[in-house]
């Protein structure tokens, strides 16, 4: 980023820029499976991509951003659980009224 917008608000194409090189850098450390950037196993990986995202994106979006990131694959987890969970319950209620009928 330049000086001129850490003092300010980024621009528009300082944002696209911000998020062109999160993706890239998000893309590698996914063909790495390295699913958090603050790990370290990221520390080891990436590196290039890593230093243009840290330099392109303010500190508070990159630190969002690594968080977000982590607290997404979390989520998706969670439902992925729950949907089991719900679909065994189903399953079992639906199996008890075949068995009452």
């Amino acid at each position: 980023m330049t000086k001129e917008t850490t003092a300010n608000h980024p621009s528009r194409a300082d944002r696209q820029n911000c998020w062109k090189v999160r993706d890239a850098y998000f893309e590698c450390l996914n063909e790495a499976k390295v699913l958090d950037p603050a790990s370290e196993a990221a520390s080891s990986v990436c590196l290039d991509l890593k230093k243009h995202y840290e330099q392109g994106c303010m500190k508070s979006w990159v630190d969002y951003f690594n968080k977000r990131r982590v607290l997404e694959v979390e989520q998706k987890e969670i439902l992925e659980r729950m949907r089991a969970q719900h679909q065994a319950v189903a399953d079992r209620a639906a199996e008890s009224q075949s068995k009452q009928a």
